[in-house]
């Protein structure tokens, strides 16, 4: 009925494993989890023991790193059931109605049910305040706003999808990459695939640091343009593409592009410092956006 699937890399599961089986063990549900070592160096061992002390629990290992998207393709090839759960390694479970909150959609006609995240609710380190801001500013949504623009808030770290639909959708991906989501969206919007979110959250834990985080975000621009390029992208409910090609009809494109080389490191600094702005990272991503159009014509 239900394959549970775990992309992981350097990412301790144990406690993820082991929550998941403490809501399972009380549910009559045929379930299988499965969990991808994605070329790690950590964990491995641990994470191995973790998954061979439980039944109905593999553990593979993959020595190349070969990303999410290649994670997600193997898990979901490898997947016994025809509803596949994917949740990334850095997520916990509190709620001990996490998966029969999820099986109650088995039997309706939805396609993918997004049971979105949380963060918690005291800040972190300064080091890691960047991502946590973001994450509750942007990504801490109820379900009643997600489902008005439900291919825009594709949250990939807590999703339930039907084996054939993610197949279909995940084989129009050819390359890796931060970013992703958004094309994910922009992919199930195009195929008119029957999106529902809920509120079920994980609560993610795994913060990164600033620095790398925001060249995450970069990287994610990045793979935004080149397949907005490729028109690829054709049709979106991404709030920043719809904003570009707005700037693009106005030809506004090399103005907010100036404003940004011009203002770059100060909000650069900003945002790496003990108090950033997510609206000011919004615009950060715009700026980097609209930089990036011009230096690849």
């Amino acid at each position: 009925m239900l394959s549970i699937l775990i992309p992981t890399y350097n990412y301790p599961i144990s406690a993820l494993v082991a929550s998941l089986h403490r809501v399972l063990d009380n549910f009559d549900l045929a379930y299988e989890i499965q969990c991808l070592e994605d070329g790690s160096q950590l964990y491995v061992e641990e994470n191995k023991a973790a998954c061979d002390s439980y039944d109905h629990t593999l553990h593979i290992i993959s020595e190349e790193n070969k990303g999410r998207i290649n994670s997600r393709k193997r898990l979901a090839q490898n997947a016994k059931y025809d509803w596949l759960l994917f949740l990334d390694a850095d997520v916990e479970i509190s709620n001990d109605d996490f998966i029969k909150t999820y099986s109650d959609y088995f039997d309706k006609s939805k396609e993918a049910i997004y049971g979105g995240c949380s963060y918690a609710s005291e800040q972190p380190e300064t080091s890691q305040l960047l991502r946590w801001k973001y994450g509750k500013a942007y990504e801490e949504v109820n379900s009643s706003v997600r489902n008005k623009t439900p291919y825009k808030s594709i949250v990939s770290a807590n999703f339930l999808i039907k084996k054939h639909t993610f197949q279909h959708i995940i084989s129009e991906i050819k390359n890796e990459g931060y970013g992703y989501d958004v094309f994910i969206g922009a992919l199930m919007k195009e195929h008119k695939t029957k999106v529902h979110h809920i509120d079920n959250p994980v609560l993610h834990t795994g913060l990164d640091e600033n620095s790398e985080y925001l060249a995450k975000v970069e990287k994610s621009v990045e793979t935004n343009y080149r397949l907005l390029n490729e028109q690829k992208i054709n049709t979106t409910q991404n709030s920043l593409l719809k904003l570009f090609k707005s700037l693009k009809r106005l030809g506004m494109v090399r103005i907010v592009s100036g404003m940004f080389n011009t203002f770059r490191q100060p909000i650069k600094r900003h945002l790496l410092g003990n108090s950033p702005n997510v609206k000011l990272l919004q615009f950060y991503k715009l700026g980097y956006l609209c930089a990036i159009s011009l230096d690849k014509k």
